[in-house]
């Protein structure tokens, strides 16, 4: 007897392919365990006591330098190995928390954490096999290495295969690698780091990725990363002749720039980096704003009276409030099985959440929100670093890949499940118990009707575009999809936390969430409609016209 099929998508994704928002699965949010709870506390206050005697944020961005000794304590508190039974015990969330804890004081120092437990070599130790790769990570690992990975060319890493190479030696005994990689988190203080590289074989060239001890002769820290924000935590190294262990390589195919199981792992290590960094931004902001406002008056009426300024706070509660849930039902628990476009779509709302944030809060304080935290020391004014942050929460949107790419990734792997032929169709949701609040019912609903218009759009897509290549070409196109997919992720995640918290104020900071969020879905379906006018602007003309006359 044939199988009935499910009465409401089983992921996400499959929700949006549908047009069926899959509020089954939202509504059953995933919650923090008590003892989980209770440990995760207890050792944020540790960390947290930690770094804000042991580290000045201010420093480390004019100086890129950790302060002395600060690496050893963390490794001797056991702060290199956060997850699991075999380290502190922490989920998968509540790294990201203890991350963001750090971050609040130096980006760079907590980022540093989250690579070290989250994308680096031990991190990356349930993608491996069992074997001697295997065993030279745990051993690295539990002898308190620091560790990071290197995909980043030159040429960036958003082509298919690396432009680093790695040549087996004639007895097949080991690899030899050459190339440079940029801006690779922890690579100058690493004792171990993960390469990526191009294996060319009587097969054809496919992808690999080499582990190796810093100390291998060839390896050469070539320059520490200076950005915008976030410093101190990257560097730049070059590969001369590295012969790494056949046995330390794990390789993959010509398809994808990584072996599957290590891309899954990045995956999960970008989205966090964005996540934890967002948290700590928008946490910082909401802690300058309240100092601010508190001290303010405008002709004699105090600041926090004022309708716009009660708007950019509450807006910057009800964002926090979004990557939290956003975070939670990515990382909490495992959940559906396909949560791998929720990290691409995570990565990106957390970013962008942090930089409004943030922007909002350097208006708010006007002449202080720009000005750094060394002239306020100087004139005895109140030193929070709001400018530093402000440059960090910008990284946050280039790190990890550049949004629109995760944009464009995102969309293209919705539209992929429409190329793939027309995916089911379910009954219609019903919004009769739910949970919420009158009006976050209303956004409930709205939100259903976006889901079946993004459907449409997708069809409409696909048909006038019907090989795969001439449609990712469309690359504005598949990028709205993309933000438009993020936005409604953004929707279902704080309704279904609203709905299960059982909490007024949950329900007030969903509503402000979702007001704004139905705006954004509103103009990126209008966008998306705008696309498929004839009358559009030629925008590929106008840049080629002009990058002709030099």
């Amino acid at each position: 007897m044939p199988q009935q099929p499910p009465a409401a998508p089983q992921s996400f994704i499959e929700g949006l392919a549908s047009g069926r928002l899959p509020w089954e699965l939202f509504a059953a949010f995933p919650q923090p365990g008590p003892e989980e709870g209770a440990k995760a506390q207890e050792l944020l206050a540790e960390l947290g006591g930690l770094v804000d005697s042991r580290v000045d944020g201010d420093e480390v961005d004019r100086t890129g330098l950790w302060p002395d000794g600060l690496l050893q304590e963390l490794r001797e508190r056991g702060y290199f190995r956060l997850l699991g039974p075999d380290g502190r015990g922490l989920t998968r969330y509540d790294l990201v928390r203890a991350a963001a804890r750090a971050d609040r004081r130096s980006m760079g120092v907590g980022q540093m954490l989250l690579v070290q437990n989250g994308i680096a070599a031990g991190a990356l130790l349930p993608a491996i096999p069992p074997g001697p790769l295997h065993d030279f990570l745990r051993s690295r690992s539990a002898d308190g290495a620091v560790s990071g990975f290197g995909d980043t060319d030159p040429a960036g890493q958003n082509n298919t295969l690396p432009a680093t190479t790695a040549t087996l030696t004639e007895d097949g005994a080991a690899y030899v690698l050459n190339g440079e990689k940029l801006f690779i988190a922890n690579a100058g203080i690493a004792d171990v780091i993960g390469v990526s590289a191009t294996v060319t074989g009587p097969g054809g060239p496919r992808a690999g990725v080499f582990f190796l001890p810093t100390d291998t002769p060839g390896f050469q820290v070539t320059a520490p990363s200076g950005f915008i924000g976030v410093n101190g935590l990257s560097a730049s190294f070059r590969l001369t002749d590295v012969r790494v262990p056949a046995e330390h390589a794990l390789l993959g195919d010509a398809t994808m720039r990584l072996p599957m199981a290590i891309a899954l792992q990045g995956s999960f290590g970008r989205t966090a980096f964005a996540v934890a960094g967002a948290l700590a931004v928008l946490a910082n902001c909401l802690e300058y704003s309240a100092e601010f406002v508190a001290r303010r008056e405008i002709d004699g009426r105090g600041l926090a009276e004022y309708d716009k300024v009660q708007r950019i706070l509450a807006a910057t509660l009800a964002d926090e409030f979004a990557v939290q849930s956003a975070a939670r039902w990515t990382m909490l628990e495992d959940g559906p099985q396909d949560r791998s476009f929720e990290l691409y779509v995570t990565k990106n709302l957390a970013a962008e959440r942090g930089w409004q944030a943030s922007d909002r809060t350097v208006s708010l304080l006007g002449g202080e929100g720009i000005e750094t935290a060394h002239s306020k020391r100087l004139r005895g004014a109140v030193a929070h670093p709001v400018e530093r942050y402000h440059r960090d929460a910008r990284t946050l949107r280039v790190v990890g890949n550049v949004d629109f790419i995760n944009d464009h990734r995102a969309g293209r792997l919705l539209l992929a499940r429409h190329q793939a032929g027309a995916p089911a169709v379910f009954p219609r949701l019903c919004t009769a118990d739910t949970g919420l609040s009158e009006a976050n019912r209303r956004h409930l609903e709205a939100a259903s009707s976006a889901f079946q218009e993004l459907r449409l759009i997708c069809r409409r897509l696909v048909a006038a575009h019907p090989e795969p290549s001439l449609l990712a070409a469309r690359e504005e196109a598949v990028i709205l999809v993309g933000r438009l997919a993020t936005e409604l992720f953004g929707l279902c995640a704080v309704l279904g936390r609203a709905a299960g918290a059982g909490d007024e104020r949950a329900q007030e900071l969903a509503g402000v969430y979702a007001t704004e969020a139905r705006h954004r879905v509103t103009d990126l379906i209008r966008r998306l409609s705008a696309e498929e006018e004839p009358d559009a602007p030629d925008y590929a003309e106008i840049s080629r016209a002009w990058l002709a006359a030099g």
